[in-house]
């Protein structure tokens, strides 16, 4: 495997890797470490996950980014026109969707700079019991009420509610649940509950208020700014990620052949990538359940309309890796490989919802301290075992195992 190739592919890692710590580090520089572990709970799938999984799953492809950048250059016909096509169209893949999901009207509470959210409050003034109800909640308090309810059960779901009237169900003149409302509702041992149409128009008059607060650029946060400057980097990492699934199946031989001495530290890479992964999908949905009890089912758009479709890619995605990983090896542990990811595949199908809200618990916008430095700890291992001479040693010696 020549230098260049490790090189180029190096570089590029890094620079990817850079991005990834940088937000979440201006984050905290930006809002402070109290408000920032707040937001880096509620938005975990790019606070939590990138810095962490995602630096994992980058050391983990790292050496099978290699194989294909020298594969494509020394022995494919017409390798380096190829590599470079579908460089620049990954690339412009990714700078269109980055475009796609920085153009929702929809902003986020950490959008706004840390003096606007210090300078808002509750509206009206003075609200807050039942004697007079706010029409929205101080948006940093409603987050951080969020945040101190999701640590305290699984998962946010029963805070759903249902903003449109269904002609369909009738209610049989029972009195409609009245449930506590995050957008409208301070946090209190006994706070006063809302109907659904309440929480609804409380809701929209929460998420109103962020949008038309972020319109003015002088009230913008720099940490949303750098975001959006360094959104097409991620989403670029997910499209290579998806591209080397493809090839590792695709080209299996050519690698088998070409890299013989790689093999099976490329294999042992792969699952361990694929592991930290998974949990990408995941943590999007655990987004997604939070946004939803906090911002309200009815606010759809941005990230949030993609994340069902992006779950099933991810499935597929670790299903192409599964073929890869497994498929040089005998029938029987083949066969064995692919059952066990069907019956894997089936018991998250039926127990999503479940799984779901284990991840917002203790992944999500309920993570306490503890999960997050555990989080960090695991990957800063991950990084430096895949890195080491002793991945290389040990990926020897599952070679000589297997020859």
């Amino acid at each position: 495997m020549s230098l260049g190739a490790r090189a180029f592919v190096f570089v590029i890692y890094v620079l990817l890797g850079a991005s990834f710590v940088a937000v979440p580090a201006l984050l905290i520089w930006e809002f402070g470490p109290e408000k920032a572990l707040t937001f880096v709970t509620f938005d975990s799938h790019l606070f939590l996950f990138f810095p962490t999984l995602g630096l994992v799953a980058l050391a983990a492809f790292y050496l099978p980014s290699c194989a294909f950048v020298d594969m494509y250059w020394r022995h494919v016909r017409l390798g380096p026109m190829r590599f470079l096509a579908g460089l620049v169209l990954l690339a412009a893949l990714a700078l269109q969707v980055a475009a796609g999901l920085t153009s929702n009207p929809h902003r986020s509470v950490w959008d706004l700079k840390p003096a606007t959210l210090a300078a808002d409050t509750s509206e009206p003034a003075g609200c807050g019991d039942a004697a007079q109800p706010c029409a929205r909640i101080a948006l940093i308090d409603g987050v951080s009420n969020l945040r101190t309810v999701s640590r305290n059960r699984l998962g946010v779901h029963e805070f759903y509610r249902s903003c449109r009237a269904e002609p369909l169900i009738a209610r049989n003149g029972t009195e409609e649940p009245r449930r506590f409302c995050f957008a409208s509702t301070p946090l209190s041992d006994a706070p006063p509950l809302s109907t659904d149409a309440e929480c609804c128009q409380a809701q929209q008059h929460y998420q109103s208020a962020i949008d038309r607060l972020y319109l003015d650029p002088a009230e913008q946060s720099v940490t949303g700014r750098i975001h959006r400057l360094l959104l097409p980097g991620k989403v670029f990492f997910l499209f290579l990620l998806l591209a080397i699934s493809v090839l590792l199946t695709v080209r299996h031989s050519g690698v088998k052949e070409h890299y013989p001495d790689k093999i099976a530290r490329i294999e042992i890479g792969v699952l361990v990538g694929a592991a930290a992964m998974i949990f990408f999908p995941l943590m999007s949905q655990a987004y997604v359940q939070s946004a939803d009890a906090l911002f309200g089912v009815q606010q759809k758009g941005g990230f949030r309309a993609i994340v069902p479709l992006m779950s099933f890619l991810f499935g597929a995605w670790a299903m192409l890796l599964l073929l890869f990983s497994f498929r040089q090896h005998d029938h029987d542990l083949e066969l064995a490989a692919k059952l066990a990811g069907v019956a894997a595949s089936t018991i998250a199908v039926f127990k999503y919802d479940i799984l779901v809200s284990i991840i917002v618990r203790y992944l999500g916008s309920g993570a306490d301290e503890i999960s997050v430095a555990l989080v960090f700890g695991l990957a800063i291992v991950a990084v430096i075992v895949l890195l080491s001479p002793l991945a290389q040693r040990t990926g020897r010696g599952a070679r000589k195992d297997a020859a």
